[in-house]
């Protein structure tokens, strides 16, 4: 049963929250796949893939591309890893992800003072719709770089093309850079709300040759709407139990 309340806007509109019963929050299935079941038994669904790690001294030697001297220095004590993952968001009909998001929590066997760090993510922030090369680069700085792609949307790529190609839309806020708990905010626009594959990209420093562990979880806001009425259901960001809470030794 979820519990309804109702507030009253004008003659003609309502605007109705909806909060789940305790045991229905228990009852969710919080590993890589969740499902929000709307008040008219919508079905909407979100998945956490699996994320990649890649050592970037590692792939340094493998592509023969030399590092810059300052990463060259850093990596004399520590690792440097990007993690890659994606998560997905598939809408019911009548239904939208209004907000979403994603945090990741990093560990390793190691010392308070020597806890991996979130040195930069990706994308930032999105406020306009962009689209980048997949192929990333990391500065002397610790920046994560993709290359921007002009009128990617407006051109015809066929299968294989496409896939080099990664399009963000807004609104997406990334937070926690210089932390162990970084993540992203994802907010409906106007004309663009959250659905699709979002691939997020995270550069960590974390000590030499000790595993590195990461914790991710992901939560969301659905609004269903009867006509002109918006019903909001299970707004769990925040809380003890997101929607989705999966860990993995990455590398």
């Amino acid at each position: 049963m979820i519990d309804i309340s109702t507030q009253p806007i004008s003659a003609d509109l309502v605007i109705a929250k909806a909060a789940p019963e305790q045991e229905v929050v228990k009852d969710l299935d919080t590993r890589a796949q969740a499902t929000i079941i709307s008040l008219l038994g919508d079905r909407n669904q979100i998945w956490l893939g699996k994320p990649e790690a890649f050592d970037l001294l590692s792939l340094s030697k493998a592509s023969g591309t030399e590092l810059p001297a300052t990463l060259m220095l850093i990596m004399q004590t520590s690792d440097l890893v990007a993690i890659q993952l994606a998560c997905s968001f598939r809408p019911a009909p009548q239904c939208q992800f209004v907000r979403a998001t994603v945090r990741v929590w990093l560990d390793c066997e190691a010392s308070q003072a020597d806890q991996p760090i979130a040195y930069d993510l990706f994308p930032r922030e999105v406020i306009l719709p962009v689209s980048y090369k997949r192929t990333f680069s990391v500065s002397p700085e610790l920046k994560l770089g993709f290359e921007k792609v002009s009128q990617l949307e407006a051109s015809a790529f066929s299968l294989e093309s496409s896939q080099a190609y990664v399009v963000y839309e807004p609104e997406i806020i990334s937070f926690g850079v210089g932390d162990s708990c970084p993540g992203w905010d994802f907010n409906k626009t106007i004309s663009r709300p959250i659905r699709g594959v979002k691939d997020l990209f995270v550069l960590v420093k974390k000590p030499r040759s000790i595993p590195l562990k990461a914790r991710f979880d992901v939560s969301a806001w659905v609004e269903t709407y009867i006509g002109k009425i918006p019903l909001s259901t299970f707004f769990l960001s925040g809380s003890d139990k997101p929607l989705i809470h999966e860990s993995f030794v990455l590398i």
